[in-house]
């Protein structure tokens, strides 16, 4: 093993376990139930009224960086169903705290209900303006996800340090931002895995886990009706008594999306956490369909007010392609910042359809050691160790020396990329979408006739249509972009023609587009030429083939049906100018002009089988100068059709990056 490999995942077993800096006092800790002595997971500790803060985890253990600032201030550790632990902070560093909760029950038949309990639940709605912040504030937080298989061992772990801007909690339309400071993975999923599903939004939990903010169903009052609620075993939180409602969905309701509990205090009616999973019916409704859905949410008081402390998150999906997704989330606020708050800009917040897994932020192990974060398990801990003690094996066994990708896994030097990873880095340059505009064409009312008898056949053509006056048609159609780089990109389309004539087209060009707003939500310019051919027909009907040999052009149309239509044909070049605004990091509108250069047109009489299997049906297609065919105008010989494309086209579009 290379100096440098060893070195590397030495600086990453340590940012997983020493997060405490040479400024900031260590204060490590372990939490136990004073009765059983068994760890207690998802404690709340804080220092200094909660300015700081994190929680233990599924050992029962925490570890918390003490500015100096905060050495003589006090500690307290708080979890529902335990009386609440205080003291002053021991001198630091020093050895592992050992604390024990005892627990604080509260007989169901001390808690006094003077009403129904859902009336509970509207009266705590009531006070979320007097319980929650009502001004902007900004949390600091500590996120981590994996993706674990069957056994619990993760595929990868990503932990990341974000700022939260939160709205105040009067504005439940407003989710706020989030801005990712800092990361740290490993991606121990092996190289050859053919297909991988990342998880898309994974820290905008920090938004959606907020349940009093966003009004989830089962407190919202419009919504209420589909549940029931019943009060379960009291208990109490932070020495405060709590009522402990249950909810599930009402008999015969089909719309109540979850089940689960919440703990509202008695007192203040503020909802101090829940904990929830979603129903059959609310797994089909939810936007990424998953087989199992659970969340825990906890708040914490802080200046008078309860703000967002911890969500967790679990998801298992079974996806068309790939193995089955164990989704795991958490998000713990470490600080609370209520004043100077500034939201960040579209550039720097996260968005819904970002991986979290493939984030740009670089690898910084001296970042991590000022900051709190949320202590794994030794679980985890030992099953992405073990993990990435494989991976390295299997790396140096195929080629000795290791580098580092761009992305920062560890591959072996020469060799070469796998298809899965070319085509992933593909399909990242790749957009498509729609779009819709308009085609000047310029149309002269006529009353067409066309007839057509090929020497030596008993198929007859004798078909009539009428053009109206028109001044453009409408134009819809597909259209793929594949970044050549980042500016330049080669483009491709096809598009449909509407209104009293039919006919489609394509276009294949180079597009250049520059950022106008480097610093705010991207505005591109947008030039471009392309080759374009383009019809445009009016239908003449279907009409009866008794020629079993009829050829035109040279093609057999053997067909017993046959439609026939007049069209131009025209091949030009197309320049064209725009602007284009993105919309999310995926979605980008665009507005086009552009000006016909014809190369050439032709006026043909078309016909196609419309008999037969679909796919091996026949055209062919004859220039109305040809033998055997008479096109009139108002019963004047014409060679050329009633109508004329112009020049000018106006387009706009709607496209999709695929990653």
């Amino acid at each position: 093993m290379t100096a440098w490999l060893r070195g590397f995942w030495l600086l990453m077993l340590l940012a997983l376990t020493l997060p405490a800096s040479a400024q900031n006092a260590v204060l490590r800790g372990r939490v136990l139930d004073a009765e059983t002595h068994q760890p207690i997971p998802n404690a709340q500790v804080g220092v200094a009224g909660n300015r700081l803060g994190t929680s233990t985890n599924d050992d029962g253990r925490f570890v918390l960086g003490i500015p100096p600032a905060y050495a003589h201030e006090r500690l307290t550790v708080a979890l529902l169903g335990y009386r609440s632990y205080a003291q002053a902070l021991p001198p630091l560093p020093g050895p592992e705290l050992l604390i024990e909760l005892s627990l604080s029950p509260a007989a169901l038949g001390e808690v006094q209900v003077t009403g129904s309990v859902e009336g509970i639940v509207r009266e705590a709605v009531a006070r979320i303006p007097r319980n929650y912040a009502t001004r902007p504030t900004q949390l600091t937080g500590f996120y981590r996800e994996s993706d674990n298989d069957t056994l619990g061992r993760p595929r990868y772990l990503v932990e990341g340090l974000l700022t939260v801007y939160k709205p105040g909690y009067q504005q439940p339309a407003d989710d706020g931002d989030v801005q990712i400071r800092q990361v740290r993975r490993v991606d121990l999923r092996p190289a050859s895995q053919a297909v991988r599903v990342d998880w898309a939004g994974g820290p905008l939990i920090a938004q959606y886990g907020d349940f009093v903010h966003r009004r989830a169903q089962f407190i919202d009052p419009k919504q209420m009706r589909y549940y029931q609620y019943r009060l379960g075993p009291g208990s109490s939180y932070a020495g405060r008594p709590v009522y402990v409602v249950e909810f599930a969905p009402r008999a015969g309701s089909r719309r109540a999306d979850y089940t689960g509990r919440m703990y509202i205090d008695q007192g203040s009616y503020a909802f101090l956490g829940a904990e929830w999973r979603f129903t059959a019916g609310g797994l089909a409704r939810s936007p990424k369909r998953a087989t199992a859905r659970r969340l825990r949410v906890a708040y914490q008081p802080y200046a008078g007010r309860w703000h967002l402390k911890t969500v967790w998150w679990q998801t298992r999906a079974r996806p068309p392609i790939g193995p089955v997704i164990n989704f795991f989330g958490e998000f713990l606020t470490t600080a609370i910042d209520t004043a100077g708050i500034v939201r960040p800009g579209y550039l720097e917040k996260t968005q819904e359809n970002d991986v979290f897994l493939r984030t740009t932020v670089a690898y910084d192990s001296a970042f991590w050691a000022g900051q709190t974060t949320l202590l794994p398990s030794a679980a985890l801990r030992q099953a992405s160790l073990d993990q990435a003690r494989q991976q390295r094996a299997d790396s140096l066994f195929r080629a000795g020396q290791p580098r580092v990708a761009s992305d920062g896994s560890a591959t072996a030097p020469g060799t070469p990329a796998t298809p899965e990873s070319r085509l992933m880095r593909l399909m990242g340059r790749f957009s498509y979408g729609a779009t819709a505009g308009t085609w000047p064409l310029a149309v002269a009312a006529a009353g067409l006739g066309v007839d057509f008898a090929p020497a030596g056949s008993t198929f007859r053509l004798h078909g009539e249509a009428t053009t109206r006056p028109q001044d453009f048609v409408l134009r819809t159609g597909l259209a793929y972009q594949l970044d050549m780089s980042k500016s330049l990109a080669l483009s491709v389309a096809t598009q449909q023609v509407y209104r009293q004539f039919a006919g489609n087209g394509w276009q294949l060009g180079l597009r250049y587009q520059r950022n106008l707003r480097p610093k705010h939500r991207p505005l591109f310019a947008r030039a471009g030429l392309a080759y374009a051919h383009q019809t445009v027909a009016r239908d003449l009907g279907i009409f009866d083939n008794p020629d079993d040999g009829l050829r035109v052009a040279g093609t057999l149309l053997d067909a017993r049906r046959l439609s026939a239509r007049v069209q131009t044909l025209t091949s030009a070049l197309l320049p064209t100018l725009g602007l284009g605004l993105e919309l999310s990091h995926r979605y980008q509108l665009t507005a086009e002009v552009a000006y016909l250069l014809p190369l050439r047109t032709r006026s043909q009489l078309e016909f196609a089988e419309e008999s037969g299997f679909y796919f091996t049906r026949r055209t062919a297609a004859l220039d109305l100068s040809a033998e055997g065919v008479a096109v009139r105008a108002d019963n004047q010989p014409i060679t050329r059709l009633p109508w004329q494309l112009q020049p000018w086209l106006v387009q706009v579009g709607l496209l999709y990056r695929v990653r």
